[in-house]
């Protein structure tokens, strides 16, 4: 069991969001495509009725037709009577009109991948990580951000969970890749770095910020680690694929990382248990990536052959499927770990084990729609037991 997580801010969910090229893509001389007058006319009313402005204004109708119940009962007098939470109901119906009003005419309120963003927020998965096709990212980094493009989308993103979700419900999480091996100072690539996010996604600091250091052979990662927090704009750092060398050279400079991600296959398996254990000593929370390995934990993948690698060119599910593909009997030993997860509702089992385990789950969507999955009851011993068995047999 992973250590309670109390205060990073992270969700127990996190959307890795796979973004499509044309995001914010608008036609010559015209607005950008939006969904039929049918559908809007039933998906606005949901995003209403799920905001906050909505649930302020029902709490706030029921305390008023209490407050007066009190005074009509003679419970209190009429100088008694509480008017503030009618003066707080006209500031709740503004912000609602506000909403409704740019769900109506913002230009992407309502666009699919928004869409499917405040549904994944609404089941409680407020934390993003910016990815996707619209990145040509370099794993080991480059001298330009190429998530820039990601984040600039994503501003939209928190525009919008402001007004549907008020302040603190949506946290964009940027990653800060430094080029390991072209001579430049991760160090001094961190205050630029944090000043283009900033202003890309429109805010005035970073709640949380990953730092992805791909060699811990390559000395520097706590110096870096600090450094974006000395700029005074970032709240957290989170470690990326973590190493017992990263975490300790972290911790021993006073940059202790806020969590540590780690493969999905990894963050269960025998041979990170030793860094479990130090992520345990240390307080630090641990978070699995890709838990769905980008969406071939699917029903529709039981059963059938091993995909064309080129036919799942550009989805996330690329880089999983080639992982799988390069082991032995890989796609057999997959196949298992299906059935392992059960008939139905794979996607909930999968990510529930990884939160009943203690961790965060990320999960990689191309945002095409609600979430596959749902969080519920702890799963069964056993069941958890061979799940982790088929997942080290496959890539443990």
């Amino acid at each position: 069991m992973a250590v309670a997580d109390t205060t990073s801010g992270l969700s127990p969910v996190i959307v890795h969001a796979w973004l499509p090229k044309d995001a914010l893509f608008v036609p010559e001389g015209g607005a950008p495509d939006r969904k039929a007058l049918d559908a809007l006319l039933m998906l606005i009313p949901e995003r209403l009725k799920a905001s906050q402005p909505y649930a302020k204004i029902k709490q706030l109708e029921v305390t008023i037709a209490d407050n007066k119940a009190k005074v009509d009962a003679g419970e209190t007098t009429a100088e008694e009577y509480d008017k503030a939470p009618e003066e707080e109901l006209a500031g709740a119906m503004a912000a609602y009109d506000e909403l409704a009003t740019a769900l109506c005419k913002g230009p992407f309120s309502t666009v699919g991948w928004l869409d499917s963003l405040m549904a994944y927020n609404t089941a409680g998965a407020t934390t993003v990580i910016p990815g996707g096709s619209l990145s040509a990212s370099d794993l080991f980094g480059a001298g330009a951000n190429p998530l820039a493009p990601v984040s600039k989308v994503l501003a939209e993103f928190v525009k919008q969970c402001k007004l549907e979700k008020g302040l603190g419900n949506g946290m964009v999480v940027p990653a800060y890749v430094p080029n390991l091996f072209d001579g430049s100072s991760p160090v001094d690539g961190a205050v630029p770095w944090v000043d283009e996010q900033c202003a890309l996604l429109g805010v005035e600091s970073l709640d949380h910020v990953l730092l992805r250091w791909w060699d811990d052979k390559v000395p520097g990662v706590g110096e870096a680690a600090k450094a974006l927090t000395a700029t005074g704009k970032v709240g957290k750092v989170s470690l990326v694929n973590a190493t017992r060398a990263t975490l300790k050279a972290c911790h021993v400079l006073g940059a202790t990382p806020a969590s540590v991600v780690l493969p999905a296959f990894a963050a269960l398996a025998p041979a990170s248990q030793a860094l479990r254990e130090d992520c345990a000593l240390l307080g630090v929370p641990v978070v699995a990536s890709d838990v769905l390995l980008g969406g071939l934990v699917s029903k529709k993948f039981v059963g059938v052959p091993e995909p064309n690698m080129a036919a799942l060119a550009g989805p996330p599910a690329f880089h999983a499927l080639g992982l799988i593909a390069g082991q032995p009997g890989g796609w057999v030993k997959f196949q298992a770990l299906l059935k392992a997860l059960g008939p139905n509702l794979l996607e909930s089992t999968m990510v529930q084990l990884f939160v009943d385990a203690g961790m965060h789950a990320i999960v990689e969507t191309e945002l095409t729609g609600p979430p596959p999955f749902s969080l519920g009851e702890p799963l069964a011993a056993e069941q958890a037991t061979a799940i982790v068995a088929a997942m080290t047999d496959l890539l443990g």
